[in-house]
């Protein structure tokens, strides 16, 4: 299955990120995170169900997600204040917002 969005194209077979034609080096929770945003696209996503559905049963502080989360927008050209592609729901989740 290959998602693409604005000059995106996520591609799950191959477990790849490609902007502009180019293959993109994102680590594999990056990858994992928005794999969950971009299926789960019609609705927001808790912080508690992207820390369940990546992480598992480890513990990890919520920084971690927003690290991730960060490099989730970078890896797409987007930034926190733009919210073009992720939208941050404070307080709650987040939700990918891109056609």
């Amino acid at each position: 299955m290959i998602y693409a969005f604005d000059d995106c194209e996520l591609d799950l077979r191959r477990y790849e990120l490609r902007r502009q034609g180019r293959t993109r080096r994102i680590e594999p929770q990056v990858f994992d995170v928005l794999v969950l945003l971009v299926r789960e696209r019609d609705r927001v996503v808790t912080k508690e169900e992207i820390l369940d559905t990546v992480w598992g049963d480890r513990f990890v502080s919520e920084s971690a997600l927003t690290s991730r989360i960060k490099a989730v927008r970078q890896a797409l050209g987007n930034d926190g204040k733009a919210q073009r592609l992720v939208r941050t729901v404070r307080g709650r989740g987040y939700q990918f917002v891109a056609e």
